[in-house]
């Protein structure tokens, strides 16, 4: 472990890492991987360790600042412009890992999103605007507490059928089921453009029909 890192993690770490959790637990290609166990029976134990990879890299390279009159150390707020890893290197890290360990290629693009919210969130436990980096963690958590009481279950695809066939996370209600992607190889495809909830974190989209 690098020198420059305390001890003791800082605050904002500790909220990072509450929040990279929740969002992990909102990420439905990740929840369908381990319910169905594609990684194995230790796939939850998994999902732990590419948490952990994730909150290590982030917090083995930011900088920090001395210790304050209590003693504590805080993540430098310069940290917040220039993260340990951009959103190029998180995805790279989700989608390495999901192949890897649950031999899974991401169709949906829900990596670049996940990634993209977990850099949001950085600048947010470090450098937090209006809204304290607490609140924007609890809300999440809040959100992936009401999604756990949801059955998820997964999409069968066969690459030859038609496109017709729906993806993603289901915003529709039948029968109470979200549908998650099946995770195949991967296709080009056309970006969709962003759409970014309340709480200015970026949803996982459902395909468009064709």
């Amino acid at each position: 472990m690098p020198s420059n890192v305390p001890d003791q993690q800082a605050p904002e770490i500790l909220l990072f890492a509450r929040g990279v959790m929740a969002l992990f637990d909102l990420w439905p290609a990740l929840t369908i991987a381990v319910k169905e166990e594609w990684g194995g029976p230790d796939s939850a134990d998994k999902k732990l360790y590419l948490l952990s990879a994730v909150i290590d890299a982030f917090e083995q390279g930011a900088s920090y600042t001395t210790p304050d009159a209590a003693g504590v150390v805080h993540v430098d707020p310069k940290s917040a412009a220039d993260p340990p890893l951009d959103e190029d290197q998180v995805a790279d890290m989700l989608d390495q890992y999901m192949s890897d360990e649950y031999e899974a290629v991401l169709e949906d693009g829900s990596s670049d999103m996940i990634a993209k919210d977990v850099s949001r969130l950085w600048r947010d436990c470090v450098a937090p605007g209006e809204r304290s980096a607490e609140d924007t963690v609890g809300a999440l958590e809040r959100k992936a507490a009401e999604i756990s009481k949801k059955p998820v279950h997964a999409t069968k695809h066969d690459e030859n059928e038609s496109d017709d066939e729906e993806g993603d996370w289901s915003d529709e209600d039948d029968d109470d089921k979200d549908e998650v992607p099946q995770l195949v190889e991967s296709k080009p495809k056309e970006k969709q453009e962003p759409i970014i909830d309340d709480d200015g974190f970026e949803l996982v989209q459902k395909k468009g029909r064709r």
